[in-house]
Parts: structure tokens; C-alpha cells; sequence
């Protein structure tokens, strides 16, 4: 009789990180709040005074900005492959003009726009990162940094610029 060859399979799972990459901060955290940042000042600075009923407001132009840039930005902040681009385009989509409906409310925005808008990115920002993410769900996330830095960098140039 022939004997049977055992063969050990290690079946754990493999280990979650323990901190993000300076490189995943960068990407899903940094870049999208600082692209809000310029974009919602300079809407503030150079756009805002010359529209008639102040619509669209600084933080809906910078996530319109965003929705027309979703290609550039899915090549530029996902590793994903380029043909999907339309799933990343469907989650700034989604989220996106969702805020764009809330900004229209005036103040009641800075609620749900603002506040909760910052805590639930603060959420995110802290536990996605662990994970390897979709198009679409990095595109809302990276769509809450816009908000968050839009809604930022627009009271900053307003109280610097006036």
C-alpha cells in the first residue's frame, strides 16, 4: 500500500493593516478636500460675486467641477482599470447631487451639508482605508472630501477676501 502525502492548508485570513500609507491619505483623503478647498474659494472669490441669485453656490460648483472632471479624477485617484470610470462617474453621481439638492435649501444646508456631511467623512476617512474599495464607493468618499473642503475653503475666502 502506497502512503498518503498530507498537505497543510493555513486557512486565517490575512491581516487587516494596522494605519493607512501616506500614499492612501494622500489619495482618498487629501487630494478631494484640497481640490474642494481651491475649487470652493476661487468659486467664492472670481464666480460667486457675478451670479445674478448666487446659485450654483461655491460647494455645488466645485461638485459640478468634480461630476465633469469624474474621468480625470477615477484615472488619477483609483488603481482601478480606466474602463470603469462609469461606476466611479455613478457614485460622484449619486452623492453628488444629492448635496447639490441640499445646498439649494440655503441654510438648512450647512446641517445635513455641512455637519453631518464632515462627520460622516471623518467616519469614513477612518475606516474605509482598510479596505480595497470599488469605483463607487471611493467616488463617495472622495465626493464627501469635495463637500467637506468646498464648504471649507469658500467661509475661508469669504472671511479673507470678503
Amino acid at each position: 500500500m502506497e502512503e498518503e502525502a498530507s498537505v497543510a492548508i493555513d486557512v486565517r485570513p490575512p491581516a487587516l493593516p494596522t494605519t493607512a500609507t501616506w500614499t492612501e491619505t494622500w489619495t482618498n483623503v487629501g487630494f478631494p478636500t484640497l481640490f474642494g478647498v481651491v475649487t470652493g474659494g476661487m468659486w467664492q472669490v472670481m464666480v460667486q460675486p457675478r451670479l445674478s441669485y448666487g446659485m450654483p453656490n461655491p460647494v455645488q460648483g466645485a461638485l459640478l467641477l468634480m461630476l465633469v472632471l469624474s474621468p480625470l479624477l477615477h484615472r488619477w485617484l483609483t488603481d482601478h482599470p480606466g474602463a470603469r470610470w462609469k461606476e466611479y462617474l455613478g457614485g460622484v453621481a449619486v452623492l453628488g447631487l444629492f448635496f447639490i439638492g441640499v445646498w439649494t435649501t440655503g441654510y438648512g444646508g450647512f446641517i445635513c451639508g455641512g455637519y453631518l456631511a464632515v462627520v460622516v467623512w471623518i467616519w469614513v476617512s477612518t475606516s474605509w482605508w482598510r479596505f480595497h474599495l470599488p469605483p463607487f464607493r471611493l467616488a463617495l468618499w472622495h465626493t464627501l472630501g469635495v463637500n467637506v473642503g468646498a464648504l471649507a475653503g469658500s467661509l475661508l475666502a469669504y472671511n479673507l477676501v470678503g
